[in-house]
């Protein structure tokens, strides 16, 4: 973890609405505004609801600067998973599963997938940044 993090905590489902208002707060805090902002959250949001629904309740999440990024961290100690369940390609209309995952890679700048919480062989760690600035395209 980087040692600028500037927010870890723990959730589980009933914590949710409150992480949504504490991940908003540091990111302006770290510079995102509007619409950059927004997408970290949806993506946070998106991320710890999979670890809610998939490893067992609940997780931990970190936020934090890297140079002109500002990167989330949401871990679990669930079965853990593999990035190429991620679809390249919006899911099709009817699927019940594969939406959030591919709108994180779609909001964000980058997305990683690892395995392992705190060390132990189990859970997943999934990582993404949002750029404090876009590109010039």
């Amino acid at each position: 973890m980087p040692a600028d993090c500037c927010l870890e905590t723990g959730f589980r489902s009933a914590d949710l609405p409150r992480l949504r208002v504490l991940i908003g707060s540091y990111a302006a805090r770290l510079g995102l505004a509007g619409h950059r902002r927004d997408a970290l959250l949806v993506s946070a949001n998106e991320v710890a609801d999979n670890a809610i629904r998939h490893a067992g309740g609940g997780g931990r999440l970190a936020l934090y600067r890297d140079g002109l990024l500002v990167c989330c961290r949401v871990s679990d100690s669930g079965p853990g998973f593999d990035a190429s369940v991620i679809p390249d390609r919006a899911p099709a209309l009817g699927s019940a599963t594969g939406w959030g995952l591919w709108t994180v890679r779609q909001l964000t700048d980058s997305l990683e997938i690892g395995r392992g919480d705190g060390g132990r062989p189990r859970g997943a760690v999934v990582t993404f940044c949002v750029r404090l600035t876009r590109p010039a395209r």
